[in-house]
């Protein structure tokens, strides 16, 4: 038995046999039944419940593996649409798949299933949490100690982003790794301290980091373009090739014209 991370989220239940098999994934889906509105419910309330960290994983066992209603190269394809569309990445497949595959009501059933009851599940939860907090001390310290930890790790992914970011640049000048890192920095400054809105800081930081990069990318001024045309008149460097036939050059012209002019 593999748990096999996938993206964010992670696979349970994948055993070595469904890696191995030309019939792993849902490779063959010729034989699964057609989805209905009850299957797209149960489906993605499945997906929605087991989703830790990413919905990714459960996606692909859920739709491929366990359905077969998609092949791995369909979902391959829905998920790179899915994720160029704004919103949720799941929610987008969801709303795609279930309105090929059921129709205009498909999205409305795929969406009850997959928010549903993770939304109920959540609200009783915080629920809880706030009656245990106000009733009992220790809880509410716990509570914070557990922001913090998530807000520690929030803080180490960046940094590793940071560092990977910086050495897959050697050659770039360190003022324009620093100014992507400043960058950064001005996202948290803005969201942390300021209280900036979101959005408005994503769009901001979103025009920062595209002008940066046009920077980056754009030729400095009076730098001429590399040409690998040798200059006109130049002979060419001793024990060079010619082609067959190709009369020599003396002073940049041939044997043949300068016997034809003395004659």
């Amino acid at each position: 038995m593999l748990i096999e991370p996938i993206s964010s989220g992670f696979t349970v239940g994948v055993t070595r046999a469904d890696c191995i098999t030309s019939r792993a994934y849902g490779a063959n889906v010729s034989d699964s039944p057609k989805p209905t509105l009850l299957s797209l419910v149960l489906a993605f309330a499945n997906i929605g419940l087991t989703s830790v960290g990413g919905a990714a994983g459960p996606l692909r066992y859920v739709l491929v593996k366990q359905r077969r209603w998609l092949s791995e190269g369909a979902l391959a394809e829905l998920f790179g649409v899915a994720q160029a569309l704004p919103g949720a990445t799941a929610v987008n497949i969801a709303v795609m798949f279930s309105d090929r595959a059921v129709g205009p009501l498909g999205p409305l059933a795929a969406l009850l299933g997959l928010i549903v009851p993770s939304l109920v599940i959540a609200i009783g939860l915080a629920g809880i949490a706030t009656q245990l907090a106000t009733v009992n001390v220790r809880f509410a310290a716990a509570e914070v100690a557990v922001t913090a930890a998530v807000a520690g790790i929030f803080i180490s992914n960046g940094m590793r982003v940071i560092a990977q970011l910086w050495s897959e640049t050697p050659d770039l000048q360190a003022v324009w790794r620093c100014a992507r890192v400043a960058i950064a920095a001005l996202g948290i400054v803005m969201v942390a301290s300021l209280h900036v809105f979101i959005p408005l800081t994503v769009l901001l930081l979103v025009a920062l980091s595209m002008l940066l990069e046009w920077r980056i990318s754009r030729p400095l001024p009076n730098t001429p373009p590399p040409s690998n045309t040798p200059p006109s008149g130049s002979t060419p460097p001793s024990g060079s090739t010619r082609p067959p036939g190709h009369p020599e050059l003396v002073e940049g012209r041939p044997h043949r014209d300068i016997d034809e002019s003395q004659a």
